[in-house]
């Protein structure tokens, strides 16, 4: 059969070249493909393909799976004319006429809900309201109150502190109070000003310029070089605070860590803009967060930061952690669960029923964590819970992905998923042994939305030295958000006490302990 295959390729390709130029050393290689040769680059063309295809698919997915609006494609074939775009204002009065004034009949409320109880605390404004119609000779027998939310936006006043001098007697010099501990000493804005902007800026993500227009329309105009440089001044005064937070960071028994991109500027640059990083080293046992910012993606930062440490850090799977603290005598390196169910998700095309078995083992652990965060429980009951009824799952699962490591291709879905899990399998299964470990990375990751929202608002930090400062920022902000402290509350505190705080009860500032040692 072979034989008879390769004369019959050789006779064809010497009919075909009696026309044309001989090659005869091109021809004798393109004779010496056998059909089976052949069979065998198909096979890897379509593998090749059937890769490419499932890249396709996540590219769609992630472009348009929570964005079903989003459109590209031209306006038109030919350009817009240049004429005024806006409506007049007769067309205005003609579709104002146009349009429905009924008011609209009033939704019925689902049965068993309520009106939104609104807070004791707030202040109550009351206004009467009397029938149009006269009252004379009637009986008041009673009223009936119905409450709405108010607001009054948000506006700038000027307090004034004014200091009595008296005279001591006998010309003994003169007595006067003293101010309080000023953010900017002379200086126009209160902590109060400061701690909005930095909080607008790192909690809302709206740059200075948005600010600075939004108070023009208050009627204060401010710099734009004094906005920035009071946000400087104060991150001057946290520095101390900053320190001592990641020490205690770092002083941990167990980390999660996750980094993500930030622009910086940077003039010597080819492209004027510079790729940093931000790593991020959550404690979710104290509920804080520090943010490290640091020029690249390499093993310097962590390497740096995690010098001291001796615990448990988990991550997302980065080579980077493996290489540094894979074999760390002192360091155990554990996993997120949820990358690895991410990559089962992914590979539900590729085998819909294996994928679905696996998807269904892990959604039982989650349902037991769900069930045990909804209790009260503490982290020895945590413990005992996951090793009953977890910890058989993923026996089962390991057994599974043992036996199934080599039963797809290497490049394809499910053999990168189960070559993800099972490599990192023992990391995985980790959270078991301890209540206070968690399945998966994802409170940390949920403290980078800020810095997401951020980045779309700013786009970069201005400077190396502004994204150290951004850094800290974060930092503080994610650990008040993670403590449910209010971010403005704190950092005013703060700014009004930290210059004149003992050094030694530094830590009673930090968002993990300032509820309890606040002023009351």
């Amino acid at each position: 059969m072979l034989l008879n295959t390769f004369k019959a390729t050789f006779l064809w390709y010497l009919y075909v070249m009696e026309n044309r130029e001989k090659d005869y050393k091109k021809l004798y290689e393109e004779a010496l493909l056998t059909l089976s040769e052949k069979e065998e680059i198909l096979l890897r063309k379509e593998e090749i393909i059937s890769d490419q295809q499932f890249e396709l698919d996540k590219l769609r997915r992630h472009l348009f799976g929570f964005k079903s609006e989003k459109r590209t494609g031209n306006v038109g074939d030919g350009q817009l004319g240049l004429f005024e775009l806006g409506v007049t204002q007769s067309v205005q009065e003609e579709l104002s006429e146009s349009v429905s004034v009924e008011k609209p009949a009033p939704r019925k409320r689902a049965k068993g809900t309520g009106r939104m109880a609104l807070p004791e605390e707030l202040r109550r404004e009351e206004v009467v309201i009397e029938p149009s119609e006269s009252t004379e000779g009637c009986t008041r027998i009673g009223e009936e109150v119905t409450e709405v939310l108010e607001l009054v936006p948000a506006s700038f006043y000027v307090k004034r502190y004014i200091r009595p001098k008296y005279a001591r007697a006998n010309g003994e010099g003169i007595i006067i109070g003293t101010l309080p501990d000023r953010v900017i000493e002379k200086g126009i804005p209160s902590e109060s000003v400061i701690a909005q902007m930095t909080v607008d800026k790192y909690v809302y993500g709206m740059p200075l310029h948005r600010q600075i227009d939004k108070y023009a329309k208050m009627g204060i105009r401010i710099p734009a070089s004094s906005a920035s440089d009071w946000i400087m001044r104060g991150w001057d005064h946290l520095r101390p605070l900053w320190e001592l937070l990641r020490l205690v960071v770092i002083s941990q028994k167990y980390l999660q860590v996750d980094e993500t991109p930030i622009k910086v500027l940077e003039r010597d640059h080819k492209n004027g803009i510079h790729q940093g990083y931000m790593w991020l080293y959550h404690a979710p046992v104290d509920r804080l967060v520090v943010f490290d910012y640091r020029k690249g993606r390499d093993r310097s930062g962590p390497k740096e930061m995690l010098a001291d440490f001796r615990g448990i850090i988990q991550t997302d799977g980065y080579k980077v952690y493996d290489s540094l603290f894979g074999s760390h005598p002192d360091i155990h390196l554990t996993f997120c669960m949820a990358h690895a169910r991410r990559k089962f998700v992914d590979a539900l095309k590729d085998d819909e029923e294996q994928a679905n078995y696996v998807l269904d083992k892990i959604g039982k652990l989650y349902l037991l964590e769900a069930q045990m965060r909804d209790g009260t429980m503490d982290w020895e009951q945590r413990t005992v819970l996951r090793k009953e009824h977890a910890e058989p799952v993923l026996n089962t699962l390991g057994k599974w992905l043992e036996e199934n490591q080599y039963s797809y291709r290497p490049k394809s879905p499910m053999g990168e998923a189960i070559a993800y899990a099972h490599k990192r399998w023992a990391g995985l299964s980790a959270y078991v042994l301890h209540g206070q470990m968690e399945i998966d990375n994802n409170l940390v990751e949920n403290a980078v939305r800020p810095l997401a929202v951020g980045r779309k608002a700013y786009l970069f930090a201005g400077s190396h030295q502004a994204a150290e400062m951004t850094a800290a920022m974060y930092s503080f902000m994610a650990s008040c958000k993670k403590n449910k402290v209010n971010e403005f509350d704190w950092l005013k505190d703060v700014f009004e006490r930290i210059q004149s705080h003992k050094q030694k009860d530094l830590y009673q500032l930090l968002p993990s302990n300032w509820e309890e040692y606040r002023p009351k």
